[in-house]
């Protein structure tokens, strides 16, 4: 047991040592905690993410400027960045919302098909496939990629071009400099025919197999033919390869008309709500008060249109042409954009001028004059009674052609002829779709059984190389021959 030894203390001699001892300090602080004693509290709220989409939050190329990206090349960029094919992106993704059928049945050589061009431009399949990519993509700004901007102003007819058309100097240019190679809007439309920035023609043509190439194609890719697969930008750029250049005069005309509707391009972000006809009516009227003293007639021959023509531009009715805009607007010395926002401002010096090089339409030329004419029975009658026995059996709209008067009045003089026409026609149409259905069996089974004896697999990929129309899969021929072929293989 132990005893202490210590010197005895009183309860009330501690107690007063406990009184009068020093208070009690805590250790000096570290460096770390008077950091942290001068910081103010975390906050732990949680952060504003950004909705989820399911593709990509790509953003184009070119937004604002006259080379703005074109949204089929959007579509064919947004493809490549997944790494799937354009075909595979719209069938998986785009196809639903969109509500579309089968678009890859487009034919540049016959007018057949599905006409992609029609995403680039200001009717209802721009303004759907724009809906469809912006609640996939989750940006706002797609229908700049079009021309839905203008869609109240412009004429919706030959606008865009039915084929794709680049430049080799900007894609050359663009891959030496590590840029992205992208399909702008400007190069669409069919009234560009010349690069504004290196004054070269426009190619409209794969350089290796010498056929042109769909807007969108389920192969589609931004540097190379979609037909032969090869690249489509050259190794080296030669400033006197080009031997279809353009005089002197119409190339300068080419390149007013790039610059101007490059510009028009460059403005539609910029504008909230699309413009309409009225403004268009007030510029025209403005016109005809200022260059023509306030006489409509006047103006219609300097356009070489008729007088009911510019009455229409004035009430609004319609809207001039995009070839007419554009001569508008470089004899009055403004810009396009000035001219349909209703800002004009004419030179004082300029006026109105009148030789300008301006495409002339020989067709509505020649229909002016076909309406003036009497119509003559027994010339255009022997004429319908042969088309009736050629073989194949032509269209009416090709026997139009043979004739001096326009379709409304060979109708309304031989309304039996042509529906016996029409009618020989769609039945021989019927017959060719039918054959061609057929055809489209038959070979689906010859290179299915061809690829079995070869050990390959019965797979889309190895069997449409091989058919002589990539289209033969499609149709419900195609298919349901490819499933005859797997399931007489596997019993």
């Amino acid at each position: 047991m132990s005893v202490y030894a210590g010197p005895y203390v009183t309860r009330s001699a501690f107690a007063k040592q406990v009184e009068f001892s020093p208070p009690f300090l805590p250790p000096p602080a570290t460096g770390m905690e008077m950091v942290l004693e001068q910081c103010d509290a975390w906050n732990t709220d949680p952060l504003p993410l950004p909705p989820v989409t399911r593709l990509y939050h790509l953003p184009p190329i070119g937004l604002g400027t006259p080379m703005v990206e074109s949204l089929t090349g959007y579509i064919v960029r947004l493809a490549q960045e997944h790494c799937v094919s354009a075909g595979v992106l719209y069938w998986k993704e785009i196809r639903t919302l969109a509500a579309k059928g089968n678009i890859f049945t487009f034919r540049v050589t016959n007018d057949a098909g599905y006409s992609t061009h029609t995403i680039n431009g200001l009717g209802s399949p721009a303004a759907d496939f724009v809906r469809a990519l912006e609640i996939l993509t989750g940006r706002r700004d797609l229908s700049c990629l079009t021309l839905l901007t203008w869609r109240r102003i412009l004429p919706g007819h030959s606008l865009l071009r039915r084929c794709r058309a680049w430049c080799e100097s900007c894609m050359y240019a663009w891959r030496e400099a590590n840029q992205p190679i992208y399909e702008p809007l400007l190069w669409t439309l069919q009234a560009v025919t010349v690069c504004p920035y290196h004054h070269r023609i426009l190619r409209q043509a794969c350089p290796h197999c010498e056929r042109r190439i769909g807007p969108l194609d389920a192969r589609s890719r931004r540097d190379c033919c979609s037909r032969c697969g090869q690249l489509l930008v050259p190794n080296g750029i030669d400033p006197a390869s080009d031997s279809r250049m353009m005089p002197n005069e119409e190339l300068v005309w080419a390149l007013w008309v790039a610059s101007g509707l490059g510009e028009l391009l460059a403005a539609a972000p910029q504008i909230s709500c699309p413009p309409g006809r009225g403004r268009l009516a007030r510029t025209v009227r403005l016109c005809v008060e200022r260059f023509c003293s306030g006489n409509g007639s006047k103006l219609a021959r300097l356009m070489g249109v008729g007088r009911g023509a510019v009455s229409s531009w004035q009430r609004a009715k319609t809207t001039p042409g995009l070839p007419l805009l554009l001569s508008m607007a470089n004899r009055l010395g403004i810009s396009l954009p000035d001219l349909l926002l209703e800002c004009p401002t004419f030179p004082t010096s300029r006026g109105f001028v009148r030789a300008v090089p301006v495409e002339v339409n020989a067709r509505s030329q020649l229909r002016r004059k076909r309406y003036g004419w009497r119509i003559d029975h027994a010339e255009v009658s022997p004429i319908l009674h042969t088309a009736l026995r050629e073989t194949p059996p032509p269209s009416v709209q090709r026997v139009m052609r043979r004739l001096r008067h326009g379709k409304a009045t060979i109708y309304r003089h031989f309304p039996d002829l042509c529906r016996q026409i029409a009618r020989r026609y769609a039945e021989y149409r019927a017959k060719c779709v039918l054959a061609r259905r057929t055809y489209a069996a038959e070979e689906v089974k010859r290179v299915a059984i061809e690829l079995h004896a070869k050990g390959i697999r019965l797979t889309r990929r190895y069997i449409r190389p091989l058919l002589p129309s990539s289209d033969y899969l499609n149709l419900r021929e195609g298919r349901r021959a490819l499933w005859e072929v797997r399931r007489m293989l596997t019993l």
